[in-house]
């Protein structure tokens, strides 16, 4: 699925990616670990494109992705949250969900305030994703309106509207009440897609991922189940 081959990033004089290597298959589930500044997120700006690499490659299904415009990326079926959440507040959850579905005739902002033409065609998705997310009781409400663990959810469905390969979530479950985190769980588990992680719940993390990468000074120093990685010596030692 994707391919990342000696992958080198540095600011200035701190180097935060070192020779990066690593395939992940289609279908897994995979968790990057580590302390901060160990390049876990400069992996997904670069993977994403938000960034340039210094050198190095990315490919995607056999593509070289490598420096290409974040649109051009997501085009081909890559997905990508924040931390920070991008949705459009001023919008229902519904509308929200309804702009991020590919290949409609309108993707202005505009289609979703004034109701395209085009727009009761996607509600029975619409309708699947909010049940799917446990939505169905706020999706008229305004995204801004509704709990930040039901604003986690929005994110999912968003990405499962988008209908993307490979989903890279960064922290997907952080500040989310246990409720939530279990129900996301159960989404991740069910959307049969490649999942690349990045997420310091251990909990969240070891009933979900089916692998975990661990990075420091940014190469991957342990990789294994959470029992695995947690009872490592190098990982106790990059975390003191």
């Amino acid at each position: 699925m994707l391919i990342v081959d000696k992958l080198n990033k540095s600011f200035g004089e701190q180097v935060v990616l070192n020779d990066f290597s690593y395939t992940f298959k289609e279908g897994k589930i995979y968790a990057l670990m580590g302390a901060n500044g160990s390049g876990k997120t400069t992996l997904f700006n670069l993977i994403g494109g938000f960034l340039k690499t210094d050198s190095g490659k990315i490919a995607f299904k056999g593509d070289n992705i490598t420096n290409q415009q974040p649109y051009r990326i997501a085009s081909l079926g890559i997905s990508r949250t924040f931390q920070n959440l991008r949705i459009i507040p001023s919008l229902s959850v519904t509308e929200n969900i309804y702009l991020s579905f590919k290949n409609k005739t309108d993707e202005k902002i505009t289609s979703a305030f004034f109701k395209a033409p085009e727009y009761n065609n996607y509600q029975e998705k619409i309708n699947t994703f909010l049940t799917i997310t446990h939505l169905e009781n706020v999706k008229d409400s305004l995204a801004k309106n509704i709990s930040y663990g039901q604003q986690k959810l929005l994110t999912l469905a968003i990405t499962m509207a988008n209908d993307c390969d490979l989903l890279l979530l960064d922290e997907p479950v952080a500040g989310v009440q246990v409720e939530y985190r279990k129900k996301i769980i159960d989404i991740l588990k069910n959307m049969n897609k490649t999942i690349v992680l990045i997420e310091h719940n251990a909990e969240f993390i070891e009933n979900l991922t089916d692998n975990v990468l661990f990075l420091d000074k940014g190469n991957i120093i342990a990789e294994g189940n959470y029992q695995t990685i947690k009872n490592n010596t190098e990982v106790q030692e990059a975390y003191l």
